[in-house]
């Protein structure tokens, strides 16, 4: 028998107004600018969606650049972080959540085997720095 298929998304009643009476077709939907979970528990605060969507297609220096831009040490973090990302990841409804520490960690390695370095944005300045103390 198979299995029925199961939404991860509620859909909203629309039968039911909140104290009021009208019909249906006279409301507008509500947008509500929410993170999804597993950006909303990472501590680092980093765009999840976007770097995975390029890992997932293969460009993994792109998805590199993607994530150092919240995450300089993606290598590190990879190993040390406590994922509550993964806790809170919605996929998880369904089958099981995504493995995002395991991604991360694979691009931290994926740039240090192929020497990768990071876009730099701004325009030079022409001045230098020294840094004292640094280390």
């Amino acid at each position: 028998m198979p299995e029925a298929r199961r939404d991860i998304t509620k859909l909203p009643d629309l039968s039911q107004a909140a104290g009021r009476v009208a019909p249906v077709r006279s409301r507008m939907p509500v947008y509500v600018d929410l993170l999804p979970p597993c950006n909303n528990a990472c501590p680092a605060g980093e765009n999840i969606q976007n770097w995975l969507f390029h890992a997932e297609s293969g460009d993994y220096a792109e998805a590199w650049q993607s994530l150092i831009a919240n995450n300089p040490m993606p290598a590190v973090m990879g190993r040390v972080c406590y994922h509550p990302c993964e806790s809170a990841c919605n996929r998880a409804q369904l089958d099981e959540a995504v493995s995002i520490h395991a991604v991360e960690r694979f691009l931290g390695d994926f740039a240090i085997k192929n020497d990768l370095v990071p876009r730099v944005e701004a325009a030079p300045s022409g001045k230098r720095v020294l840094v004292v103390g640094g280390g």
